[in-house]
């Protein structure tokens, strides 16, 4: 707490329409806003905030495949999701005409890890700092007979 005295939480309407306001008067032809507040808020923020293009969101963890469109005063804001852990790329191309979007194209690219090879210098990076947890990390906690899935 002590390195981020400030940091609250919440849409904040006002701090980020000014944010998007300032952004657009030096000249930003599409705006879009990174976000890891979930769905739910990412939705409630465009429907609030004025002049955002599209929100990438982060928490909800869930691939989404096509963009949610939602209506606000002047216009409209595409939220997504494109899952958690890199499961999946998030891809939007815009097309801007007279410094204004005028359509889109989105897809999900699904990232298969185990035919990506690890970086040789961050795997063994990764496996200094979890080596004196490991047996921690690896001991298991529960057995199931049934599949798990997070909904």
């Amino acid at each position: 707490r002590y390195m981020v005295p400030d940091w609250t939480f919440g849409i904040q309407d006002e701090n980020m329409q000014k944010v998007v306001d300032e952004a657009r008067a030096k000249g930003a032809q599409v705006v879009v806003v990174l976000s890891h507040n979930g769905m739910d808020v990412d939705i409630k923020m465009a429907s609030r905030v004025t002049g955002i293009d599209a929100i990438f969101g982060g928490h909800t963890h869930d691939g989404v495949p096509q963009p949610y469109q939602v209506k606000n005063a002047k216009g409209t804001t595409l939220v997504t999701n494109a899952g958690s852990n890199g499961k999946f790329l998030g891809v939007m191309d815009f097309d801007v005409q007279g410094k204004k979007v005028v359509g889109w194209k989105y897809r999900l690219l699904p990232i298969f890890s185990n035919l990506i090879a690890p970086d040789a210098k961050m795997e063994a990076f990764i496996n200094n700092v979890r080596a004196p947890f490991a047996a921690k990390l690896n001991e298991k906690l529960a057995v199931t007979e049934d599949l798990l899935y997070r909904r």
